[in-house]
């Protein structure tokens, strides 16, 4: 056998999101963190261009369902969406002690064994929509297929894919221009 042969034969595992070969063993993309086995692809799509929001998404949550202000999660696995109004902003994560934000609490869902942390990341309105924002998570969130660095906040269209851990949301509301349009 020369080298390298063996390479040949191993089964390997394609990352969904990026395309990268893995060991056929592993959880997670070696490149961009996706999630490699099991339900989470199931009930949240990954559209092909993984930076791309979900265009239909009308398939998974009802957007009449969302307040004004507010935000639409469906996470994925979960029996039915989360329609929440943000006034500011919203801790996505696992019940802490007593505190006054407004905290959407996951533990429910199994959060604790997905990886999600207590105060795991913040999502926050904007003038112009909502931004995400990871609070230096001990297992990591991702927009789309791009990871985040903590505490920087990144804006997201609505449609778009978060990753909490292994947890996987899918995040819905209603554009500036659908509110001014009456839509």
């Amino acid at each position: 056998m020369t080298p390298g042969e063996n390479e040949l034969h191993t089964p390997r595992k394609i990352c969904p999101i990026c395309r990268t070969e893995n060991e056929a063993t592993a959880p997670d993309c070696q490149n961009c963190g996706a999630w490699l086995d099991g339900f989470s692809t199931e009930v949240v799509a990954i559209p092909d261009a993984a930076n791309a929001p979900i265009p239909e998404v009308e398939s998974f949550i009802d957007t009449s369902m969302i307040p004004e202000e507010g935000i639409g999660i469906l996470v994925a696995g979960a029996p039915k969406p989360y329609y929440l109004h943000i006034y500011k902003e919203l801790i996505v994560g696992r019940p802490t002690d007593a505190t006054l934000e407004a905290v959407l609490d996951l533990s429910e869902l199994e959060a604790y064994a997905m990886g999600v942390s207590k105060r795991h990341a913040k999502i926050r309105r904007t003038a112009t929509g909502f931004e995400v924002m990871d609070l230096n998570s001990r297992n990591g969130t991702w927009l789309n297929a791009g990871r985040l660095i903590p505490n920087k906040p990144y804006p997201f269209a609505s449609g778009s894919q978060l990753r909490m851990g292994k947890m996987r949301l899918l995040l819905v509301y209603h554009t500036p221009s659908e509110k001014h349009l009456g839509l």
